[in-house]
């Protein structure tokens, strides 16, 4: 099909500015080995993929986000939302990056290598990356000294208000030390430079201008993995001085310089983000690139399918609702497009909210004291059946969604070759449990029975005052028709599974910001996450919800178990009492550090400690349908880290993707991943 691309991309434009409107889905945050043996290896971001199938690639490309992912932060050291990090990967690089079979790949750092016990860990540098302004005009040379700004910054308790320290802090020598001194410091640390870090010890040197050296403080062989994430991305004196510690933290596209493949064109908030290529890309002969890169807002599903039939986007997703349209009609042409996605890289679970609040502010002790309850926890568990729920996101094959897990599936493997997610189903008792179609798993041995429990809990609660059934808020983004739908299939899950007397789900509404509306005031009672690994061990999951560690995202932001922890009510001890020895499980785990096997077992037993409490309850895996004009197997697929949405290197087609193809794809995948 020949198009005229140069118009196409004029009336596309200004038709999304018009239609582009926010909608919904899951929620994703981010905090995201061996040594390497790419060395010798040149291509940035990953080999470029082969034209399999002799289409036409597309020159521009318009993708979508909905409702929820607008982001909230451009400063790609500050955010560990996923949201913003999927749109800042295309903007700056890092250390390294990754190819379509999640391996890694050099990016700034063209070659690696670790000492005898990978203790120490040496990046050699390109030495032609610039810093380029919003126009792309180059500001400045890109050195190692920009690594040890961008330590600083991130180290820095109140340059970066505590976001995004956690990997350094858990592995360099001096890190953790350095962040508590600023911490005591208050405003003063505003004053301090990498020289200031350097003179404390931190593990991290500019052996000259294009060598960096980091020291970890124990043993870490899957240490480039850790270095690949955004706490480790470069950032310019040059600019900080500029725009004031404050201006630097809270930046945007117009102020921001950057590094990566690409510059921000166009940003309308709420609507769309255009990216054209960055004229100084160091790697620009080394990757293909789009002359423009689109992503709009899309407020529900109708509205994505018209705009891709009109060619007003270049994919979407699909839901039950659309599938149900599609495949009703023997002759719709899009039978022969449906096209299964892979799973995405994210572990979906129910995290509870302990101190919940009323709209007016008063602590909500209703909900409050039921979350605190062991057996009322064991009920979403074992007893709430999604597989309807499911059908929302992947109406034809449902229960590939089902997570049972808190541990997203391919993260790391044992020296067996054993996958991690295996030695906790196997502490579960249900490592034999296989996908059927029919039946969620963790359900199985008592069919969905929770008669016992739900009786034990309501005896429990009334004895102290909780009124029944116990209302569960959840929160959804108001201009959703699509977001709306899939909670009411959730609350019919609910109803289902509970009944109508033990808890219902109560849906609520937000009008733009999730964490300024909800989710600071406490006024959830769970919110539905997903977490994308950051490195490619356990302890990036389970580490998020322990005790006494700032860095514990959730456990901090979203179950505030933190603020619990404080001031427990009596009806709290035994909550709190569990969380310590979840707490200590981790801690043991992860001071393990000359054994991989006997860390991942001791990891999977926390993990099984902590569903068995149902300190959170794992929901789902991301497994959906889509039309495309791209091949998802040419895409970035790290297993960890932020790099996944950056557009390089992608194979694409005027013609979209049929069904066979992408089932050839999958299985040419799969073989090339095994070899």
């Amino acid at each position: 099909m020949n198009i005229d691309l140069e118009s196409r991309t004029i009336t596309r434009r200004s038709f999304l500015k018009g239609a582009g409107v926010v909608g919904a889905a899951g929620l994703l945050s981010a905090c995201g080995g061996s040594k390497s043996d790419n060395a010798g290896s040149t291509a940035a971001s990953g080999a470029a993929a082969p034209n399999t199938t002799g289409g036409t690639p597309l020159k521009e490309y318009i993708s979508w986000e909905s409702a929820n992912r607008e982001l909230e932060s451009w400063n790609v050291l500050y955010s560990q939302q996923l949201t913003d990090i999927n749109v800042t990967t295309n903007m700056w690089d890092g250390l390294l990056s990754f190819d379509c079979y999640g391996k890694l790949a050099p990016a700034i750092a063209k070659s690696w290598e670790a000492n005898d016990d990978s203790t120490v860990w040496t990046f050699h540098l390109r030495d032609d990356v610039d810093w380029v302004d919003a126009n792309g005009g180059v500001k400045e040379h890109i050195t190692a000294n920009d690594f040890l700004v961008g330590l600083e910054w991130v180290l820095n308790s109140y340059k970066n208000e505590a976001n995004n320290t956690s990997m350094p802090t858990l592995y360099l020598v001096g890190a953790e030390e350095y962040y508590e001194k600023t911490k005591e410091m208050g405003d003063a640390a505003a004053s301090l430079s990498y020289q200031d870090m350097l003179d404390a010890g931190v593990g991290i040197e500019a052996a000259d201008d294009y060598t960096l050296v980091f020291t970890c403080k124990d043993p870490c062989p899957y240490f480039d993995s850790v270095a690949s994430y955004t706490s480790f991305y470069p950032a310019s004196q040059a600019l900080i001085d500029e725009l004031g510690v404050d201006g630097f933290r809270g930046c945007d596209n117009t102020n921001m310089w950057f590094c990566g493949p690409y510059i921000v064109d166009e940003y309308i908030q709420g609507n769309t983000k255009s990216y054209i290529p960055n004229p100084s890309y160091y790697a620009a002969s080394e990757c293909s690139r789009f002359e423009r890169f689109t992503v709009t807002m899309i407020s529900d599903q109708a509205i994505a399918f018209q705009l891709y039939q009109n060619r007003e986007l270049d994919e979407i997703d699909l839901n039950e609702s659309t599938i149900t349209t599609i495949t009703s009609d023997p002759n719709n042409e899009y039978n022969s497009q449906l096209c299964e996605k892979r799973a995405k890289p994210s572990a979906y679970c129910m995290h509870f909210n302990y101190q919940k609040n009323n709209a007016d502010g008063t602590p909500d002790d209703n909900w409050n004291k039921a979350i605190a309850n062991k057996a009322f926890r064991q009920c979403f568990y074992r007893g709430l059946n999604l597989k309807a729920w499911y059908s929302r996101y992947n109406k034809i094959n449902p229960l590939k969604c089902e997570n049972d897990l808190y541990t997203m599936k391919g993260l790391c493997y044992n020296t067996e070759g054993v996958e991690y997610s295996t030695l906790v189903a196997k502490e579960m008792g249900f490592d034999s449990e296989q996908y059927d179609g029919e039946t969620m798993i963790r359900l199985r041995a008592n069919g969905g029975d929770i008669s016992d429990l739900k009786k034990q809990a309501m005896e429990e609660l009334s004895a102290i005052g909780v009124t029944f059934p116990v209302k569960a808020s959840f929160y959804i983004i108001a201009s959703s028709t699509s977001a709306l739908d899939t909670a009411t299939v959730l609350r019919q899950c609910f109803t289902d599974s509970f009944g109508d007397d033990f808890i219902t789900l109560d849906i609520q509404t937000y009008v733009s910001s999730l964490t300024q509306e909800v989710r600071s005031p406490r006024l959830q009672s769970f919110v539905i996450n997903g977490w994308s690994a950051d490195f490619g061990d356990p302890i990036n999951f389970l580490g998020q919800e322990i005790l006494h560690d700032d860095n514990a995202y959730y456990a901090q932001y979203y179950s505030n178990i933190a603020s619990v922890a404080e001031a427990p009510a009596d009806y709290q001890a035994d909550l709190m009492d569990t969380y310590e020895q979840y707490t200590d499980l981790v801690n043991t785990a992860n001071a393990i550090v000359d054994d991989t096997d006997a860390r991942y077992d001791a990891f999977a037993k926390a993990e099984a400690f902590m569903l068995e409490n149902v300190l959170v309850s794992p929901c789902y895996y991301d497994v959906s349908w889509c039309l495309t004009h791209a091949n998802e197997y040419s895409k970035i697929n790290a297993m960890f880290g932020g790099c996944n949405y950056k557009a390089v290197n992608w194979e694409t087609s005027e013609e979209a993707y049929t069904t066979v193809q992408y089932e050839q794809f999958a299985k040419a995948f799969e073989l090339a991943s095994q070899g």
